[in-house]
């Protein structure tokens, strides 16, 4: 079954690796620690965002594996690391993408990155049969991670016509980013999520595919073309305007070998130009793809276990903002026309409070006569 974990130390050098014995003990090393097993590497591989790393040897072979947090960063690692072999990697079916060189066995698959080299680190050309068998038997030990989506989608804005085959390199750092581009380190800020994508082209030919002059060296006439994406407005226009500081303080012969043009939240450079009006083409052909993604469809039903308590949750707050509004309105009204009631009494008594002074007939005489009554005696 295979093995999901982010310790490849303890999980995938196992004792024996497609039947060959381990010859040593696994060496363990974190994150912090990768000077260790890459040398002057380090600040790159942590770039590409490794969290552990481990090595065992079988046999004549050493097995390197790194831990990488995400299966992009293991693919831009995997791709580095290609670049920057002094032979022509030769393809290899292994994991998600593998390939042979200069003797040694490289691949990616899922979150992990794994060397297959010699264990005294002779230099050699040929790839030993046991090289295969453990590479093969890692890659059946790794998860594979999410098979829906294995390569950024940045690589999609590189521009196809003339660019090199296999050429494309992903990139989350300014020390790796250096690697391909000059003064890539100096220019490129990688703030935030920032993540870049680079590519070479043949000059000899132009963005539509036709032909033009020939170099006398391929290697020297090839134009790099990088694309950096900053996830947010204000993170390009920081960054153009740093890019434009640096590009102005270069002398003229380097600035005419530069082209650099900003569109959405990309910054497009074309370096190693030998032809301007191919550079300037390329560089405008790439687009800033303006789109809206939903993280999921709003229209697919939730797994949400609490969804019956929210949604009860839901209607009781809102069945107890009507109670509180309707008990709101009845306690106003009630103040309100008592008010007005009392204050409409107290005017009517004071219109119309007793007689006002008005006359009163005396009739107290005419009773004594009318009833027949002797006279009052005075006392």
């Amino acid at each position: 079954m295979p093995l999901v974990s982010s310790d490849p130390s303890a999980l995938l050098l196992a004792d024996t690796l497609g039947g060959v014995k381990a010859t040593s003990e696994i060496r363990r090393i974190s994150g912090d620690n990768l000077k260790e097993l890459v040398g002057d590497r380090a600040a790159v591989y942590q770039e590409y965002r490794v969290t552990s790393a481990a090595s065992r040897e079988y046999g004549a072979a050493r097995v390197d594996v790194f831990a990488t947090q995400n299966q992009f960063a293991t693919f831009g690692l995997f791709t580095f690391n290609t670049a920057a072999g002094k032979g022509k990697p030769i393809a290899e079916n292994v994991g998600a993408g593998g390939v042979r060189l200069d003797g040694d066995i490289l691949f990616w698959k899922g979150r992990f990155f794994v060397r297959v080299s010699d264990a005294n680190h002779k230099p050699t050309t040929a790839v030993s049969r046991s090289y295969e068998t453990l590479a093969h038997a890692l890659a059946d030990a790794i998860g594979a991670g999410n098979s829906a989506v294995t390569r950024p989608s940045l690589l999609e804005s590189l521009p196809e016509p003339a660019i090199v085959p296999d050429s494309k390199r992903y990139v989350l750092g300014p020390e790796s980013l250096n690697a391909y581009i000059a003064h890539g380190q100096e220019m490129f800020e990688f703030r935030g999520d920032t993540e870049a994508v680079v590519g070479e082209y043949h000059q000899g030919q132009s963005a539509n595919g036709g032909s033009r002059e020939q170099k006398s060296s391929e290697a020297d006439s090839l134009l790099k073309l990088a694309i950096v994406e900053y996830h947010t407005p204000q993170f390009a226009t920081d960054a153009m305007l740093r890019v434009n500081d640096f590009v102005s303080s270069l002398p003229e012969a380097e600035r005419e070998r530069i082209v650099v043009r900003r569109t959405g939240n990309y910054i497009i450079e074309a370096a190693n130009v030998r032809d301007r009006e191919f550079a300037e083409g390329l560089v405008n052909s790439v687009q800033y793809p303006y789109t809206v993604k939903w993280l999921r469809n709003p229209l697919w039903p939730t797994n949400d276990p609490f969804r019956a308590q929210k949604a009860a949750q839901m209607l009781l707050s809102t069945f107890g903002l009507l109670g509180l509004i309707l008990l709101t309105v009845l306690v106003v009204g009630s103040v309100l026309g008592t008010t007005i009631f009392l204050k409409r009494r107290k005017q009517q008594r004071k219109a119309f409070s007793d007689a006002g002074g008005m006359l009163r007939l005396e009739l107290d005489p005419f009773e004594a006569v009318m009833l027949g009554l002797p006279p009052k005696r005075d006392d």
